[in-house]
């Protein structure tokens, strides 16, 4: 199987949480689809960490203003992520079925 490694190009690593009934491979697996996904959402492995910080910054900017203080780029920036992030928790959770409720995805840059 392989392993969640990270590429010269995306420097992190994804670990799945709070999912004790897991054996490593499933695990790996999950991790493995999660991180695929992703990229793939965000047009490649050197775009997740960015993309990450800029949807961390432009929801931080966002607790402090109204909605409609928000910019249009903020909205998109947070819709990016989303919808990213989104679709690579459904493609890895999808094969693990239903008993995942307290699982969570976590990126750790290195």
């Amino acid at each position: 199987m392989p392993d969640n490694t990270p590429t010269e190009q995306g420097q992190y690593k994804v670990n799945l949480v709070e999912c004790p009934g897991l054996s490593a491979d499933q695990r790996a697996a999950a991790e493995l689809r999660f991180r695929m996904a992703l990229e793939f959402a965000l047009g490649g492995p050197e775009y997740v960490l960015p993309s990450l910080q800029a949807y961390m910054l432009a929801q931080t900017l966002q607790e402090d203003l109204p909605l409609e203080g928000a910019s249009e780029a903020e909205e998109q920036v947070i819709a990016l992520w989303q919808h990213a992030e989104t679709d690579a928790i459904l493609a890895a959770m999808r094969p693990l079925g239903d008993n995942m409720d307290n699982a969570r995805f976590e990126i750790v840059p290195l």
